[in-house]
């Protein structure tokens, strides 16, 4: 590297490093606003993936329960193949009109007494059926379920639809809202860093002038800048990443634990770190980028 790309560099590190020192105040200011927003818009990101890993957990398990008119022998065969040329349709078992008061006094285990009465076995058979998963949205399960019932074997097909919807809804409004917050609180850091970058900028003003009037490039000018950015959102990151983790820690102790699984990390510790100080640099660029193409401009 020739001297004078060593003196160039010299300068910028050095520059950077001096308007964050002067600028103390400010700097701590921007990079709290943007670890801010990098926490809030990451919790919301923690609770999409892992409501969406539920739905599809659940969608899995989602089963329909196909009741038959007349369960005779040859028509349980019969139908069990029908079921499978289902589109949608992965896998069947039959539970036959015992097997289903077995798992009713298994499920009824120390009140099995209230059965006794009864004459007959009440319950029908019938066939638990699962579904690929591409098929686990609600209006593709009804989808499934209406093709079943027509079969003319069907009494009728049950499964926890309103549930699933209910749930699928949900998950559509928590994604939807952390769009909207998201582009809200990017849009606010941007104006943040920006409008810090600005400050530092006019109150260099006079020296930025001397460097152009000298031939220096913009890229040159910008430089210092840029790296003042990118080092306020590298400090944001990093502070976002400690209050992520000890309001996890917090949380984690004060809500029941069927609720828990809402703020686990959807993916591995070192994976998310890189993404959150790689998004705090981004954003820290950017403003800079903005108010320096602003004032270049003017």
């Amino acid at each position: 590297m020739s001297k004078k790309g060593s003196a160039d560099i010299f300068y910028i590190l050095s520059d950077a490093f001096r308007s964050l020192r002067e600028n103390m105040g400010t700097t701590i200011l921007t990079s709290f606003t943007l670890a801010f927003s990098l926490a809030i818009f990451s919790l919301f990101v923690f609770v999409i993936m892992n409501l969406n890993g539920v739905v599809e957990g659940w969608g899995e398990k989602t089963q329909l329960i196909v009741y038959m008119k007349d369960a005779q022998a040859l028509q349980v065969d019969s139908a069990g193949q029908a079921l499978g040329t289902v589109p949608g349709v992965k896998s069947t078992e039959f539970v036959s009109k015992d097997e289903a008061l077995r798992r009713l006094k298994q499920e009824l285990k120390g009140h099995e007494g209230i059965l006794d009465g009864l004459d007959a076995n009440p319950l029908p058979a019938s066939f638990e059926v699962r579904v690929h998963e591409e098929f686990n949205q609600p209006e593709r399960i009804a989808e499934v379920a209406g093709r079943i019932k027509a079969l003319g074997w069907v009494e009728e097909v049950q499964y926890s639809r309103e549930w699933v919807e209910k749930l699928a809804a949900f998950v559509s409004f928590v994604q939807l809202s952390a769009a909207v917050i998201g582009v809200f609180l990017g849009a606010a850091t941007l104006f943040i860093i920006s409008n810090t970058i600005r400050l530092a900028v006019y109150a260099r003003k006079d020296e930025i002038e001397i460097m152009k009037l000298v031939g220096a490039s913009d890229m040159y000018v910008k430089a210092p800048f840029v790296l003042e950015g990118l080092l306020q959102g590298f400090f944001g990151g990093l502070l976002a990443m400690c209050v992520l983790a000890l309001g996890r820690y917090a949380v984690l102790g004060s809500i029941p634990s069927y609720l828990r699984f809402a703020v686990e990390l959807p993916f591995g510790g070192a994976f998310f770190l890189a993404a959150l100080i790689a998004s705090g640099m981004l954003m820290g660029v950017a403003g800079s980028l903005i108010s320096m193409n602003r004032f270049l401009k003017v």
